[in-house]
């Protein structure tokens, strides 16, 4: 057994000591689907369950919605000791047909909130299906992988994949880890007119970098991306993963490549790959005997990191992976895209503002724009320090996780820092890093949840990291405020965290509703959300107890009385608006009752 399957066995034992009110919690197959939606989709923890269809259902054993993108997971898991092989029967009928099937003829039966987001989207245009299998062991089946590269190739719209366990643990670190490596790399064009060549001493030029302008077809960005995943090489500039991951596969972008005929056109509608590099070679004119659909010249680079266009380039390995490697030269023979390639010298002291600079304004037409850099370097890492001064570890970054395991081995200046605050609250007494890690994402939930209301706070988590959505702008707007310390962001986070503790010792383990906690404390205890009184509000361990027990009362009048009325359940009740009528009067009850 690899150690990382008993990573997930030892996170599926403490599912199964912590929430034993879950059903089927105790047999491991299940747990293992609660661990995907857990910790490779980040869902809630209230609504987890619900997305969990049946762990014997051969079609779909659970599911993940994202409707502002229009694009859902279909997950199936496969528990698997070290020597079980998935076979290609399964692949093709019950991985790739049955549940699909179900859902296109509108009669799948396990999930109505699945098929009524399948029927309401499905002839959209930017409708995508991923179909995901999660294996935990390393038995790879040819057969199963190249029939699912023919599928992805004939539908378009729906993309499958086969996740074994190395490939799990990879996206349980969220990251590649920092490997000193080299690699060479070299990439076509079609002639040297192909190339623009700004070459510093041939132009007696000052202070610019020797750089090239490369029309390369896709077929050499593949390779160049297949060779590093191969070698372990990390490709990605460690500023763009650490921040903002790979940014994931573009669905308009796959498509047209996926298209014989628009994929001709692929060079006009994309910007172009910018890569960093140590140097750049001169092009070399290939011998006839070498030349490959009319690729006559090459240059080779030297170590290098993609710094914009990593969306481009993860859509394009992602499409090309589906072609069979005999054909994959003549089908893309026509497809080019523009590869802005700089040579500096990354050890260089004196360039290092370049090189970072380059990153950051390469990056400012899109998605990650210049507010995302100062977010991220002014605001959050401004918190982080902050934080750990007060005995609390914000992560913002995908490696934090492992830099504070490694940095508090021993842990007794944290404790001395934040032991009379975990008092005061009520929290139990830090034994490790991570008892005291506060996932941004998760405090910018808690945020929202103060400011818009509990129900933002659980639908709209996939939005509180997306850069210009309400959420995260709100999330922003709140920390700035006058009246918001350090202290006032820990001790909300605080509070929530004392919410969730205490139903997860509760006997249906369902009350208090955390998020509904902080939206009662800051429309009641703060005065219509008023920032100043946080602190003044939990200064003590009677007030922060008697807003326990007051909102411990409160989740569970509430939610007999919505079930009443609107003939729901729990699991679907939380993931609808917050009746404020109901909550009005199930605090008034609850405060009769104190």
């Amino acid at each position: 057994m690899t150690s990382f399957k008993k990573q997930i066995e030892e996170d599926i034992r403490e599912y199964q000591q912590i929430m034993p009110h879950l059903g089927n919690i105790q047999k491991d197959e299940w747990a293992f689907n609660y661990w995907v939606l857990d910790k490779l989709f980040y869902e809630d923890e209230d609504l987890i369950e619900g997305k969990i269809t049946d762990y014997k259902d051969m079609c779909i054993d659970a599911y993940q919605i994202y409707e502002e993108t229009k694009e859902v997971y279909l997950i199936q898991n496969k528990y698997y000791s070290s020597d079980t092989l998935i076979t290609s029967e399964y692949i093709k009928t019950d991985f790739l047909l049955k549940g699909i099937t179900a859902l296109e003829k509108g009669i799948y039966k396990r999930s109505e909130e699945l098929q009524n987001f399948f029927t309401k989207y499905k002839k959209h245009q930017d409708f995508t299906v991923h179909l995901q299998l999660f294996v935990t062991n390393n038995q790879r089946s040819k057969e199963s992988e190249e029939y699912i590269k023919k599928y992805n190739l004939e539908n378009p719209n729906y993309r499958a994949n086969i996740y074994y366990l190395d490939d799990i643990k990879e996206r349980y670190y969220g990251e590649i880890k920092e490997i000193r490596k080299s690699i060479s790399v070299e990439v076509e064009s079609v002639n040297k007119g192909t190339i623009l060549n700004i070459n510093t001493e041939d132009y007696k030029l000052e202070n610019v970098l020797d750089a090239k302008y490369v029309l390369t077809p896709v077929v050499s960005v593949y390779r160049l991306y297949r060779n590093s995943i191969e070698k372990g090489y990390p490709i990605f500039d460690k500023n763009i993963r650490e921040y903002l991951g790979n940014r994931g596969v573009n669905k308009s972008i796959y498509k047209t490549l996926l298209d014989k005929e628009d994929r001709k056109n692929f060079f006009y509608y994309n910007n172009g790959i910018t890569v960093i590099c140590d140097s750049i070679s001169k092009a070399t004119t290939k011998p006839s005997t070498q030349k490959a659909h009319n690729m006559n010249v090459s240059i080779t680079i030297e170590n290098p990191q993609i710094v914009n266009g990593c969306q481009t380039v993860n859509s394009i390995y992602e499409a090309l992976e589906n072609e069979d490697p005999e054909n994959i030269e003549r089908e893309y023979k026509d497809t080019f895209v523009m590869l802005k390639i700089l040579e500096i010298d990354k050890n260089d002291k004196g360039k290092e503002k370049l090189y970072k600079d380059i990153v950051k304004f390469n990056n400012s037409q899109n998605a990650i724009d210049e507010k995302t850099f100062v977010a991220n370097t002014e605001i959050f890492i401004r918190l982080q320090l902050e934080f750990e001064e007060k005995g609390f570890l914000l992560l913002i970054k995908q490696s934090d996780k492992n830099k504070f395991s490694q940095k508090y081995e021993t842990i007794s200046k944290l404790r001395q820092a934040n032991d009379e605050r975990l008092q005061r609250f009520g929290l139990n007494t830090m034994k490790r890093p991570n008892d005291v890690f506060i996932p941004l994402e998760k405090l910018l939930q808690v945020i929202n949840a103060f400011v818009d209301g509990g129900y933002v706070a659980y639908v709209k988590k996939s939005n509180m990291l997306k850069f210009g959505t309400d959420q995260y702008n709100k999330a922003g707007e709140f920390i700035k405020l006058d009246e918001v310390t350090n202290d006032t962001l820990i001790e909300l986070y605080l509070l929530y965290k004392r919410a969730e503790q205490e139903k997860k010792q509760s006997e249906e383990q369902r009350t208090p509703i955390p998020y509904y906690l902080i939206d009662g404390f800051a429309k009641y205890e703060c005065k219509n959300r008023n920032a100043s009184l946080i602190i003044e509000s939990l200064n003590s361990k009677e007030k922060i107890d008697r807003i326990i027990r007051l909102y411990k009362g409160v989740s569970g009048a509430y939610s007999v009385s919505y079930s009443r009325r609107h003939k729901i359940d729990y699991n679907k009740m939380i993931k609808r608006p917050i009746d404020y009528d109901i909550f009005d009067d199930s605090r008034a009850t609850s405060l009769a009752t104190m």
